[in-house]
């Protein structure tokens, strides 16, 4: 028998994880002296209140360096190894790990030190593990083609092959509403922030085949924005994709946009609205929106 193992950065829905078996090991998200556990009991809606009023923060004599930024940390080798160890003592000889990308996580990191350990220790046990190449439902995408091919008989090692084959035909493509996070979590000089704020640009990212963020485009209002980042996401493809995912975190009303832009371009598609977690968006901002085009194989 084979089960899967994957992280809380995947934004698996909790009640998907238990009716499939799946474990899931927690990041952690530390909010001023408080460490969050980004489990099932983690709450979405009030972390995303945490976030500063956005009014004060661009009042740019009276920059304020201190104020609410979240950080988030990884699971560390012994959370997996617990997760590995539990399901050994049911049993299983086999484990599918499906993880963030190593672009933006150390996750994998210990994931694959604790596997190693485990084998070590424990011969007959075989654990593959998996760079999703992305963050978010890129590895709910990925755990939903496991769990056919588990069902069709694949062994663990010829499914770790097709998800890493599949895993570069996912297309994630975010838009940032606001530069102030990515300014405030250091990944962004304050030079380019103050003018990137005063042009009012909101940054459009996507993801390499590396697992890498790079910047794709810009828009100047949300509504382009979107319509751009759908184009972004689809348009490097000769057919369309079988699916989108639009995730989002503390913006329903994003959402709900993108998913009108959607149905203009594609009436036929179908489209799945998700909320990202705290480790996400720690580092965009709770108003980002993602826009995950499905163009992996059929099994």
């Amino acid at each position: 028998m084979i089960r899967i193992v994957t992280d809380s950065a995947s934004d698996i829905p909790w009640d998907f994880a238990k009716e499939n078996k799946i474990k899931v090991v927690s990041l952690y998200v530390m909010v001023h002296d408080e460490v969050l556990v980004e489990d099932e009991n983690f709450n979405r809606e009030s972390y995303y209140k945490l976030f500063e009023d956005e009014k004060a923060f661009f009042n740019i004599p009276k920059l304020n360096l201190y104020s609410f930024v979240p950080k988030t940390s990884q699971p560390n080798p012994q959370d997996f190894t617990k997760a590995y160890l539990e399901l050994i003592e049911e049993g299983i000889k086999e484990i599918i790990v499906i993880n963030v990308t190593a672009g933006l996580s150390g996750t994998i990191n210990s994931s694959n030190l604790a596997a190693k350990q485990i084998m070590r220790k424990n011969k007959d046990v075989k654990i593959h593990i998996i760079d999703a190449k992305s963050a978010s439902y890129p590895e709910v995408l990925l755990i939903r083609i496991a769990l056919k091919l588990i069902k069709k008989g694949y062994n663990g090692e010829k499914i770790a092959e097709i998800l890493r084959e599949q895993a570069i035909k996912i297309k994630t493509v975010i838009l940032l509403p606001t530069l102030r996070y990515l300014w405030k979590g250091g990944r962004l000089g304050t030079s380019k922030f103050v003018l990137g704020s005063m042009l009012r640009k909101k940054p459009i990212v996507t993801m390499t085949e590396e697992g890498n963020v790079i910047t794709v485009g810009s828009a100047s209002d949300v509504e382009s924005g979107l319509k751009e980042s759908l184009r972004l996401s689809t348009d490097d493809y000769t057919k369309e994709p079988k699916a989108i995912t639009i995730v989002y975190g503390s913006s329903l009303e994003y959402a709900n946009l993108c998913s009108e832009i959607i149905k203009e371009k594609y009436p036929k598609m179908p489209i799945e609205i998700a909320q990202s977690g705290g480790s996400v968006l720690s580092h965009l901002g709770p108003e980002s929106i993602g826009v995950i085009s499905d163009f992996t194989d059929e099994f």
